[in-house]
């Protein structure tokens, strides 16, 4: 199960948001001691491995975009929440960084991983330092809504930790996967979309219902993507992923679509538990691992339940009270993020 990362599917943010972002991230990197500097730089595209300066660094900055774009539709100035987004973004990155060690991702974004360039030891320093200063900016915003904020992202930082640690630990099987997978979901993937969308109305100081409503928002973002990004796994295109297909079957990472599979009764989904159960990885194995799921219907179901999740996602973000503008704006951004089209 992958953290949202977008980076490489040709998703553009709105407007000038990266252009805008990209300059605090920077900034805020380059003052952490310099190997660690380094290793930041490194992932996020703006050196090489030599340390040499990259035209244009990876990275499309989502979440980011989704910060200021509500921000605009309460009536604030995307430059009110410039601080807390380049946070974000540090913080998500952070979870990349750290994701890669632990599931032995060799590639990120189409190149070497961190850990691949600099050693674990070193990249795992570095993915702390990177959430350690996205607190820091928060903490140190002087903008309104400061302490709100700083509890947000302490919070949203606290769930994501649970949701790896609930990932490496909890089985999940036929019975109580899919209950412990949206669990596990809520908290490695949508806490960071939630806290991208009530940040800004915690700045702008706006009642309960509507941070609420946003809240409601990002959950179902998180769970649509998530569904959506486990089918590109096993389904997906490496070119518009970045990654080898099928990385989270050789490893035995319960996605949604093998869950759904596994929990129909029938001699196929017997077959998908009894190759799963054998831990074997060759490649024909996985392949009809990855053929069973289909065969069972695990994918259709994976991709209603995204669909449905997409809908539930754009329903609570009507609720929010936001101008027209934004919200079109918004609904066209979730749509990008789930199903990579505009």
């Amino acid at each position: 199960m992958s953290t949202l990362d977008t980076s490489v599917t040709g998703l553009a943010p709105p407007r000038t948001v990266r252009s805008e972002v990209l300059p605090v991230v920077r900034q805020q990197v380059s003052a952490l001691e310099p190997t660690l500097a380094r290793i930041c730089s490194y992932h996020l595209g703006l050196i090489d491995e030599r340390g040499e300066p990259i035209s244009a660094a990876s990275g499309k900055m989502t979440r980011a975009a989704l910060m200021m774009v509500t921000a605009e539709g309460l009536g604030l100035r995307a430059n009110d929440v410039l601080l807390p987004a380049a946070a974000l973004e540090l913080l998500h990155n952070s979870t990349l960084i750290h994701d890669d060690i632990i599931d032995a991702d060799d590639l990120r974004r189409g190149r070497p991983a961190a850990w691949k360039v600099f050693g674990a030891g070193l990249a795992i320093l570095a993915g702390d330092a990177v959430q350690n200063l996205s607190i820091e900016i928060v903490v140190n915003d002087p903008g309104a809504g400061r302490a709100e904020i700083a509890s947000a992202f302490a919070e949203a930082t606290r769930l994501v930790l649970a949701g790896q640690s609930r990932e490496l630990t909890v089985r999940l099987g036929p019975d109580t996967g899919i209950a412990e997978y949206e669990r596990i979901v809520e908290e490695k993937t949508s806490a960071l979309l939630e806290c991208a969308l009530v940040t800004p109305a915690l700045r702008a100081g706006k009642a309960d219902h509507v941070v609420a409503a946003l809240r409601g928002a990002g959950r179902h973002l998180g769970l649509a993507f998530q569904i959506s990004n486990d089918v590109e796994d096993i389904w997906g295109d490496p070119a518009v992923t970045g990654k080898p297909v099928r990385g989270d079957v050789e490893r035995r990472n319960p996605t949604f679509p093998v869950l759904a599979a596994m929990a129909t009764e029938s001699p196929v989904s017997a077959r998908l538990r009894e190759l799963w159960d054998s831990g074997g990885t060759s490649p024909a194995q996985v392949q009809e691992m990855a053929d069973l799921t289909e065969e069972t219907g695990g994918r259709d179901t994976a991709d209603k339940l995204s669909r449905g999740h997409l809908d539930s996602a754009l329903e609570h973000l009507g609720r929010a009270g936001l101008t027209p503008a934004a919200t079109a704006e918004l609904t066209a951004l979730f749509h990008r993020i789930v199903r990579r089209t505009a």
